[in-house]
């Protein structure tokens, strides 16, 4: 159950949020065992006031949300993957890209909890 928030300072087109959601979806499966498309729910952010380093130049934030743990192999695979996905469709160099990784126990869906 991956919830995946992507913050940036760019304009998001709704072709450009689409190309994103199926290459991110396709990169948390290769990384993350069981997780999958059917699972993720991806949030987009564009054209938000942010900063980093100083500077408004083109930045985003990757927050992941992962209901169990992973190993930490998984993370650099995902990590890499989606920075790389960002960085491309979105025109952001890797290094203005921060990915952060959430773990929870416990995860409500449906009405009850896993």
């Amino acid at each position: 159950m991956p919830y995946i928030d992507i913050r940036t300072n760019v304009t998001l087109l709704p072709e450009k949020a689409e190309a994103l959601k199926s290459s991110v979806a396709e990169a948390l499966a290769a990384s993350f065992p069981g997780k999958t498309e059917n699972w993720l729910m991806i949030f987009f952010r564009g054209e938000e006031t942010m900063y980093f380093a100083g500077s408004d130049e083109p930045c985003c934030m990757i927050d992941v949300s992962i209901f169990g743990s992973q190993l930490k192999k998984n993370y650099d695979k995902m990590t890499a993957a989606v920075t790389e996905l960002v960085a491309k469709e979105c025109a952001i160099p890797a290094a203005r890209i921060y990915v952060k990784y959430t773990e929870y126990d416990k995860w409500g869906w449906n009405g009850s909890n896993f």
